[in-house]
């Protein structure tokens, strides 16, 4: 069976939960898929290869590392975790994040940087781990997407403008984004053609390659073409820079007691790290899940990608994550079991002895390589969909990006969850508290300003879109007096509560003072469609306003239960 034979074929038994235990690892595997499904593994080793070896580059530590915590992570996940076709290894999206921290501390490649490394994949894992077995992926939702795309759009621009200077052939320098930019500019004099050559090349290879079929390793062919032309033009000596030389070597125990300062700065950045796991994961496994036709069992997925990260930490390797494009080549190839994370990792492990011949790989044609991963990353295209749908959240989308290039990627990720917190503390803080009306001929209330929908005489009903609590508490009693203000002929409130979904104490005080006000004008008010949780609270409540308030199970009944409350009219 080809490699692509089952991309657009959905498990035969439909949505399944996904399966549990060691036992059951290679569910989904036939005699029938076998074939396709090695075919994919290997496709995803040649995607692999390359793209790990440019990573190592970003995350500053020796070539090989990369392929140890390729080979330690597909190995791990494939054991533990709940995807079939997740790739989880080195990640361009975090190797930024723990590089920009832990360089601050130890040059990159050093025993003391490697040490850093190390822990703060440990502690990073454990971390992850623990969310998983407390079921607590939720916490991979706490960032809107928008802040997401602008966050990672950041990273991408970050990871680019790292890569120029082996782009041009030139040294590195700077820190900051500007930095970077001006030293840059310094160094036109020095450009090396043959660098930027490759560099292109590879990048345009990648570009059209994906194009022209997704499923092909054109990352290794134009890497390996670039090394080719640069070992046989002999470049070296016209300013293209190599990788240099790649040991190969066991795992390596690397992991040490480290002071005080140094603890904090792993702990920071492991947290930082975190986030970023998190969202990233949850995205790609549930991308999977849902293109594979199969129920997805994120924190399973949590408890596999910290481990992975712990025993990357153990071997003295680095933080890995779950690789949105690496999945997405695996299931265009037709990867549908777990064998596809086995072949790849397993070939992985085989050709590593091989991988001293991969100092002469020109720099340039890795940039290339995260030339075009960084561009992945920017999503211009997600941009343009979220100011057509909000303005406001394509500000949050551009702060966050900003934050991310002009202050620092650490500084960028705090931005971005100050914005979510911010976002969802404007949402909920300021509700909109809509008038309903009943619509002509039926027992349906809806929001007065759609067609046929009508006041009934002297009831204001008021549907109110969020939970009572501190930071709305004030509002809805404004907007309350604002609305009987408007209809001074009211004599009973009704509250569709279907929203509400908690009343904090703030919040019952604030509801207790509009209680009173309406007593005093001798105006009822009830609750309707109010869940247990709010009709616990208000019936068993110590303040007697509250505890007297009435309950219906629609805003009709509680409307009809008022009418008949008036005395009839001669």
């Amino acid at each position: 069976m080809a490699a692509g034979d089952n991309v657009s074929q959905r498990t035969p038994i439909g949505r399944r939960t996904v399966a549990h235990g060691f036992g059951q690892t290679f569910v989904g595997l036939t005699k029938a898929n076998f074939p396709g499904q090695i075919l994919a593994g290997i496709t995803l080793l040649a995607i692999a290869i390359p793209e790990q070896l440019a990573t190592s580059q970003l995350a500053g530590v020796p070539a090989f590392t990369a392929l140890i915590a390729f080979i330690t992570a597909s190995l791990v996940f494939f054991a533990i975790g709940s995807n079939p076709i997740v790739s989880v290894g080195a990640d361009s999206t975090i190797a930024p994040l723990f590089a920009v921290a832990l360089l601050r501390l130890a040059p990159a490649s050093s025993a003391e940087y490697m040490e850093l490394v190390a822990a703060t994949a440990v502690v990073a894992g454990l971390i992850v781990t623990v969310i998983g077995l407390l079921k607590l992926g939720w916490l991979a939702d706490f960032l809107s997407l928008p802040i997401v795309v602008g966050f990672l759009s950041g990273i991408g621009v970050i990871i680019i403008t790292h890569q120029l200077p082996r782009v041009l052939g030139v040294a590195s320098g700077g820190e900051s984004f500007i930095q970077r930019l001006r030293w840059i500019s310094h160094q036109f004099g020095h450009v090396s053609v043959w660098s930027i050559v490759l560099a292109l090349g590879t990048l345009v290879v990648m570009v059209v390659g994906e194009k022209l079929n997704a499923k092909l390793p054109w990352a290794l062919g134009a890497v390996l073409v670039a090394t080719i032309v640069s070992a046989t033009g002999s470049l070296a000596s016209h300013g293209v820079q190599q990788l240099g030389t790649v040991r190969a070597g066991l795992p390596t125990w690397r992991l040490h007691w480290l002071d005080g300062h140094e603890w904090a700065v792993v702990c920071t950045t492991a947290l930082t790290l975190v986030i970023v796991i998190l969202s990233q994961s949850a995205a790609t496994s549930r991308t999977a899940a849902d293109d594979l036709g199969i129920a997805d069992d994120l924190s399973r997925d949590f408890v596999g990608i910290g481990l992975a990260n712990v025993a990357c930490g153990l071997v003295g390797s680095f933080p890995v994550n779950a690789s949105p494009a690496r999945t997405t080549v695996t299931r265009m190839a037709g990867g549908r079991t777990k064998l596809v994370l086995l072949v790849a990792g397993l070939g992985a492990l085989v050709l590593s002895p091989v991988s001293k011949f991969a100092h002469m790989i020109p720099l340039a044609a890795l940039a290339g390589v995260l030339l075009f991963i960084g561009g992945r990353l920017i999503k211009i295209g997600e941009f343009k969909k979220i100011l057509a749908t909000s303005r406001w959240e394509f500000s949050l989308a551009i702060i966050s990006a900003l934050g991310v290039i002009l202050i620092g990627v650490e500084q960028g990720l705090g931005i971005a969850v100050g914005l979510a917190i911010l976002d969802q503390t404007w949402r909920s803080a300021r509700p909109r508290m809509v008038e309903l009306g009943r619509h002509s001929g039926t027992t349906s209330w809806e929001p007065k300003e759609e067609e046929g929908v009508e006041r009934v005489d002297h009831i204001l009903a008021i549907l109110f879109g969020e939970e009572i609590f501190f930071a709305n508490a004030g509002i809805f009693r404004r907007e309350m007096h604002d609305l009987l203000a408007k209809l001074p002929e009211t004599r009973h409130v009704i509250i569709d509560a279907v929203a509400i979904a908690d009343i904090d104490f703030t919040g019952m005080t604030a509801l207790s003072r509009v209680v009173a006000d309406l007593t005093n004008d001798t105006i009822s008010i009830s609750f309707a469609r109010a869940s247990d949780r709010v009709h616990e609270r208000l019936s068993t409540s110590h303040d007697p306003s509250l505890s007297k308030i009435v309950f219906f199970a629609s805003t009709d009944e509680a409307a009809s239960a008022a009418l008949a409350t008036e005395a009839p009219t001669s």
